[in-house]
Order: C-alpha cells, then sequence, then structure tokens
C-alpha cells in the first residue's frame, strides 16, 4: 500500500508543473483559517481535524497563561500544574516530544523535564490554530501528535482602508495570585511601510488553590514585539518580526506540580528568555503567474538560568535554534478537478548549551552540550472536483509525502544518523453542499532527541545512607546513542453537518471523527533506582551508587479516541462546544499509558447585546473521573468548573473597553491529570484597554 501510494505521489508530482496555469486565490471565509495544514481549502471540507482560537474570544477571556490560551481546543492537554513557568503541552495523548509548536511559522524546539515548553506573553496574540493527528507529512520529527500555531499581530492586520496609525494601552488585575499587567501598542504605516510596536509587563504572587493551600509561584515578566511590514510590489509582502520574553520566578527548580523544597528540589531563583527573530515572505506577483511562494526564515535563543537561594549553585539550559523553510505553490486544472501542488523545503538545527557550577567540568545532568540538524522536502497534492462513478457531490484528495534527514552529535561521542519517510494520503466526500464524510491515514515519527541521545551527568543525589551528609550518593545519567525513532501509523474518520438552514438558524455545524494511533519504538526514560551491595559495607564507598537513568526504546502502544464538536449561533447568542475521550494501553502487557486524559466537555456560550454594546459569557470544563493509571496516587475525580466572562464599551465611538470576569466560580477544589496538585480557586479577573485608529 505504501509502495503504491508513494508511486503514485511521485508520478502526480512530475506530471503536475508542464499544466500548471495560476488559478484566482480564495480570499476570505473560503480560506481555511488554520494555515498550518498549508492548503487552501475551506475548514468545513478539510478531511482533517482543525480548530481554532480567534481574537474575539482572546479578547473577552484575556488568558493568563498557556492552559488559559489553549483550553478551549479539542485534543489539547496542558499539563505541569498552575505554574506558568512550567506548563508543557500534549495532543491527543501525545506528549510535546510529538507537539511542534510554530510561533508566526517559526518553530519553537525549546523543551525540559520540569519547565515550561514555550514562553509568549498572551497579550501579544491575535489568534491560534491546531491541525490534530499526524502531521509529519508537512513537518516531520515531533508533529505525530499535530501542530499548534500562534500568531502575533502586524499593523497591517489592525488597520483598516484610510487609516495610517493606531494605538492600544492595557491594564489588568487577577486575584487568584494578584497579579498586575499593564499593556502598550503603537502601529502605522506609509506608503508600502507599516510597523507595530508592543511592549506588555506581568507580576503576579504566590497562587491560591481551590484546595485552600498557597503554591509558592512569585514571577514577573516583559514581553516585547516589534515587527515591520513592506508592501514591496503587487502580490510581494515582506514582515520581520522580534519577540522578546524575560521573565524571572522564585519558586522550585521543578516548577511542575507541587513537590516540595528539599534537596532534590532546591528553591531557586529562576531567570527565564525567549527572543524570536522571523522573516516571513509571500511572493506571488501577477506578472509571473506559476510562482507563489512562501518563505520562513527563524532564530529563536531560549534559556532557563537558576541560582539556588541557600548553597548559590547555578545551572542552565540554553537551545538556539535556526531554520528555514519554502512552500511553492502551483495551481492548476487536471481534468475535471481543480488541483494545486505544494512543493517545499525545510532545514533547521538545534544546538544545546547546558552549565552546572556543582559539577566538574559544569557538565550538567540532563542537558548535554549537543547539536541537531534536519534537512527535509516534501509535496502535498490537492484535488478538488466532481465524485468518481456517477456519484452526486464533490470529492477532495489530498496525498503528501515528506522526506528527512538528521543527524545529533557533540563534541565528544560520534555523530548519530538517519532519515525518514513520512506519507499520507487524505479524502473528503460532499454528496450535498452541506455534509461531507473524510477519511485519513498518515504515518509519523519522532527522531530522538539531544537529551535522549546524549543524556550525561548526575540526575539526582542523595545523602549516603550508613555515612549521611555531607556524603553524598549518585544516580548518574547513560547515553543511549543507539536509540531508535518512534514511529506512528494513524488512521481518522469523520463527518461535518451543516444544519443551520435547514432549521433556521444563522449558525449551526457539527464535526466529529474518531481516530486510531498505533506507535512503535517508543523512547522513555528508565530511572533504575537501585544502591549497590558496597554502600552497606565498610569502607562504605567502593564503588557506592544510586543506580542509573537511561532512556530506551521500548515496546509499542496504541491510542484511540474521538472529538465531537458544536457550533450555534442565533442573533445575538452563540455557543462553541466540544466533547473529547481517549484511551490507549501498552500492546505487551495491555496496562494503560501515562499520557491518557479523563473524557472532557467544554462549553462556551456568549450573549451580545448590540445596542448596549455588552458581550456576557460562560464557559464550562468537566470532564471524568480517571482511574486507569496503575499507581492509585495517580487516580483522579472528576470535576465541573464554571466561568464567567463580560465586556462593556460605555462609549459607542470609543474604543474604550472593560472587561470583567470570573474564573473557577464555585470555588471548586479539583485536580487535573498531569498536574500534581489542586488548580487555582476562584479568581476575580478586572481588564480595561483603550484603542483607536486615524
Amino acid at each position: 500500500m505504501k509502495r503504491v501510494f508513494l508511486a503514485t505521489t511521485a508520478l502526480l508530482t512530475l506530471a503536475t508543473p508542464g499544466l500548471a496555469q495560476q488559478g484566482e486565490a480564495e480570499t476570505g471565509e473560503d480560506v481555511i483559517i488554520v494555515e498550518a495544514t498549508r492548503t487552501r481549502l475551506d475548514s468545513f471540507v478539510y478531511p482533517g481535524a482543525t480548530a481554532s482560537v480567534d481574537t474575539e474570544t482572546l479578547d473577552l477571556t484575556r488568558p493568563a497563561d498557556l492552559d488559559d490560551l489553549l483550553r478551549q481546543l479539542p485534543g489539547v492537554e496542558v499539563s505541569g500544574g498552575p505554574r506558568r513557568t512550567g506548563q508543557t503541552i500534549s495532543l491527543r495523548g501525545q506528549g510535546r516530544e510529538n507537539t511542534t509548536l510554530l510561533l508566526d511559522g517559526a518553530r519553537q524546539n525549546f523543551g525540559s523535564a520540569h519547565d515550561g515548553v514555550f514562553f509568549v506573553d498572551p497579550a501579544l496574540l491575535v489568534g491560534i490554530d491546531a491541525v490534530r493527528g499526524p502531521a509529519s507529512a508537512l513537518y516531520g520529527s515531533g508533529a505525530s501528535g499535530g501542530v499548534v500555531a500562534f500568531r502575533t499581530a502586524s499593523a497591517h492586520d489592525l488597520l483598516n482602508a484610510g487609516e495610517t496609525w493606531g494605538y492600544g494601552l492595557g491594564a489588568g488585575y487577577r486575584s487568584v495570585d494578584e497579579e498586575g499587567r499593564g499593556s502598550l501598542s503603537l502601529y502605522g504605516r506609509s506608503g508600502a511601510f507599516d510597523a507595530l510596536a508592543s511592549v506588555s509587563a506581568r507580576q503576579s504572587g504566590d497562587i491560591t488553590l481551590g484546595s485552600g493551600a498557597d503554591l509558592p509561584a512569585e514571577d514577573e515578566s516583559v514581553s516585547g514585539l516589534f515587527k515591520l511590514g513592506a508592501d514591496l510590489s503587487d502580490g510581494v509582502r515582506a514582515e520581520l518580526s522580534w519577540q522578546s520574553f524575560n521573565g524571572s520566578a522564585t519558586e522550585p527548580n521543578n516548577a511542575q506540580g507541587v513537590a516540595g523544597v528539599g534537596s532534590l528540589n532546591a528553591l531557586v531563583d529562576k531567570e527565564i528568555t525567549s527572543d524570536a527573530i522571523t522573516l516571513n515572505a509571500s511572493i506571488a506577483p501577477p506578472a509571473i503567474s506559476w510562482l507563489d511562494l512562501d518563505v520562513t526564515v527563524y532564530r529563536n535563543e531560549t534559556g532557563v538560568d537558576e541560582t539556588e537561594s541557600v548553597s548559590g549553585r547555578e545551572l542552565r539550559r540554553d537551545l538556539e535554534t535556526s531554520g528555514i523553510r519554502l512552500d511553492q505553490r502551483f495551481d492548476f486544472t487536471l481534468g475535471a478537478f481543480d488541483a494545486g501542488l505544494t512543493v517545499g523545503g525545510e532545514y533547521y538545527e538545534d544546538s544545546q548549551d547546558g552549565y552546572d557550577s556543582a559539577e566538574t567540568g559544569g557538565v550538567r545532568g540532563g542537558a548535554p552540550d549537543a547539536d541537531s540538524q534536519f534537512s527535509a522536502g516534501w509535496v502535498q497534492l490537492e484535488l478538488d472536483g466532481p465524485a468518481p462513478f456517477g456519484l452526486p457531490g464533490r470529492v477532495i484528495l489530498l496525498p503528501g509525502v515528506r522526506q528527512d534527514s538528521f543527524e545529533t552529535s557533540t563534541p565528544t561521542t560520534t555523530t548519530v544518523s538517519s532519515d525518514a519517510t513520512s506519507s499520507r494520503f487524505a479524502a473528503t466526500y460532499a454528496p450535498i453542499e452541506d455534509f461531507n464524510v473524510f477519511v485519513s491515514w498518515g504515518e509519523a515519527f519522532r527522531a530522538p532527541s539531544i537529551n535522549e541521545l546524549y543524556l550525561d551527568g548526575t540526575h539526582f543525589s542523595l545523602p549516603h545512607i550508613i555515612l549521611g551528609p555531607p556524603t553524598f550518593i549518585s544516580n548518574e545519567f547513560i547515553a543511549n546513542p543507539d536509540l531508535l525513532p518512534e514511529e506512528t501509523e494513524t488512521l481518522e474518520i469523520g463527518f461535518r453537518m451543516d444544519l443551520a438552514d435547514r432549521i433556521n438558524l444563522d449558525r449551526l455545524d457539527v464535526s466529529a471523527s474518531w481516530y486510531q494511533t498505533k506507535a512503535d519504538n517508543l523512547i522513555d526514560l528508565f530511572v533504575d533506582f537501585a544502591f549497590d551491595p558496597t554502600c552497606f559495607a565498610p569502607p562504605f564507598f567502593a564503588p557506592c551508587s544510586a543506580g542509573t537513568t537511561q532512556s530506551r526504546n521500548v515496546g509499542s502502544a496504541e491510542l484511540e479516541g474521538y472529538e465531537v464538536q458544536l457550533g450555534l449561533s442565533e442573533g445575538a447568542f452563540s455557543l462553541d462546544a466540544s466533547l473529547t475521550g481517549i484511551d490507549g494501553k501498552d500492546v505487551a502487557t495491555g496496562d494503560p499509558l501515562g499520557s491518557l486524559a479523563p473524557t472532557r466537555l467544554f462549553v462556551d456560550g456568549r450573549w451580545h447585546f448590540e445596542n448596549s454594546r455588552l458581550t456576557l459569557g460562560g464557559r464550562i470544563a468537566a470532564a471524568t473521573a480517571y482511574d486507569q493509571p496503575l499507581d492509585v496516587a495517580e487516580h483522579r475525580a472528576g470535576y465541573v468548573v464554571a466561568d464567567a466572562y463580560a465586556r462593556w464599551q460605555p462609549f459607542a465611538d470609543s474604543g474604550l473597553r472593560l472587561n470583567a470576569g470570573i474564573e473557577n466560580l464555585l470555588d471548586h477544589d479539583y485536580d487535573r491529570v498531569f498536574a500534581g496538585t489542586s488548580e487555582p480557586g476562584r479568581s476575580v479577573r478586572l481588564d480595561v484597554s483603550w484603542s483607536q485608529a486615524f
């Protein structure tokens, strides 16, 4: 099946350039809002699962962290606890390593066992798109769970026709952690150029949990965004942006969960920096009918520096990512089909630097000095035309294939290199305009990370069981350069319905899908904790260790789940809802996997009173009990949590807006899977903003 698919795709690829004729680009609501698909298909007929968070939702809910940003996206789970410095992400039961994050098209590859993965102030964002399921046919390693793409604003987005400049001011307060925040934006355009400059600051204290306890989480941050755009000629636009995040926090070394401060988890002063420079260019001049090129060039630098409050020990983890991506699209007709062929290439590299002042040579355990390089080429074909065999309606076919080569090395070890092919085929059949079914099959892979291949140094140290302090014994990391890439294969089946016209509503659409993922060569971290027998006999230290920790390939796993989405609006009322469930097991043992989540329901409803310029809304997040883990301590009770929010514009001709919200309205004490701690209690949020364009 795979060989036939690859051969067919290759033949189509070779045949189509000679037929290429530039078609008219689809614009407005007909273009899919999820740019991560690299298609121009409407989201209603795209053969896969997509979801978005739009500017209106961000403005109404004023998110403060990654969980606030993503909680409404089906299949997405933000874990790690309430501290924003420790939050991480998973898609469809697959963790951060299998979720690709993009910021304005640039990869965000930072990862850490106990720190957060993505550092950006939500105030700088204007939208988020998510594609669930295997996206390796376009994004390569680490996208088998899916892709989440974050977008920042530009003056080009904020100014309407005839407007030349504008500004925005904002301030807010949140009671659960006594957070104060403020922001300032200036933007304008002159001739072919436009520019935006924005700065945002936050300062907060400990978080009051639903249990009544306080979680140490004192932090502050300053973020900035500068973006310069230029319409160089008809159909040619470039944007250069710099996004910067500088944060500091006083908290345990492990920012996740509620682990207490101790010898294995010291209190630290933490400094977090993240700088991303990105150049995006869209080149589609009308004079060159075949040229429709998107280019993204970027460099990201993310670092977490820690200083232990008592000992003064210094630890550092820095990651630099540089890359370039090109996508060329050809629009043409192929018989009765409208066709689009996207041909692309990508190169990116990661360079990590770790440091520990307490270790010989400054080697930091779990953060080796190493480099990775990835290079890839891919092709994706869209075919949209009449259904075959005399069937009514239309059919959409979406085959794609990507070839990756990658290598990883350290200054002192042999280079590890390999390659992988990722294939995908998806199809939508729409017998009538307001109903369709789709099927998607795809392969994906994940190359072993720098940390997994070259783990070194000390994992943790304990007081000697006989001699006691100041004599310590350690569990040491062991490198494993023989790790194989993880491989997954996913099948997804779903349908969509638009029932608005049938029951006379402004909007009523329903979508549902079921998926199954099979994974081989899973990479897991094994902690072999054991004391050497010599620890118990004189001289007690010849040698004496607490075992080793190593990454290894282990067996196979199966995941399956479902996702249902509903969108409704009638007059002043609108509602969005989703229901998700996931199950999975280790194929060899039948044991449940550790990355699963309970069945979850999310509902967001709002009323807009146009005459009074008032919007009232409420959200409900609910989950069933979670009792699948083998460890009873990891079981979680079910919960229902409600939020309320409002926005009021006092004057019709003024940009003044007042926002308010109450999160965890009933002050419910609940735990979420993987958090390891109670979630924040009731919190009152107040915001005021003023924006104007001229």
